[in-house]
């Protein structure tokens, strides 16, 4: 039997269901506005994507490594924001540290080995590089987060 084609169908778009609890379908019509609930839910499924699109890690071991990190938030952030407790903190960190030394590189270096990141960083030691990165992650984050906000803002007032 041949499958009906949906009258709802174009060349690029695909109609589908999908059962949503009423509150989700409430708080999504709300978020929509005037773009309404169908848009709403493409935007967010594409922001979802790219964000999974971006999330691909490197290789093996720093996936591995990346999964055991939220494993560890995530058993520290049980009954509280893992940030809310000075000892839940101290806990994050010294688990972190093991961490770390479980997955630093037993065998010497290769030579070489390092040298386009101290020159990209001016010969610094791997702890003020890796403090210069942090503050670059931190910079970048907020810059996308609040400029993300913005322009979602703009967009709102075009419409």
């Amino acid at each position: 039997m041949k499958k009906r084609k949906s009258t709802r169908e174009t060349k690029n778009m695909v109609q589908t269901a999908l059962w949503l609890p009423r509150d989700t379908h409430e708080q999504l019509k709300k978020t929509g506005g005037e773009r309404g609930l169908g848009e709403e839910i493409r935007r967010l499924i594409d922001v979802a994507l790219d964000r999974a699109d971006t999330a691909q890690t490197p290789d093996e071991m720093t996936g591995e490594f990346l999964d055991q990190v939220k494993e560890i938030v995530r058993d520290l952030s049980a009954d509280q924001p893992l940030w809310a407790s000075p000892d839940a903190f101290d806990a994050f960190k010294a688990a972190i540290n093991v961490l770390l030394e479980l997955y630093r590189p037993r065998s010497e270096a290769k030579p070489g080995a390092g040298a386009d990141l101290r020159a990209l960083y001016g010969g610094e030691k791997p702890e003020i590089i890796g403090r210069i990165i942090a503050h670059r992650a931190m910079h970048a984050y907020g810059r996308e987060r609040h400029g993300k906000t913005i322009l979602d803002k703009l967009k709102e007032l075009k419409e």
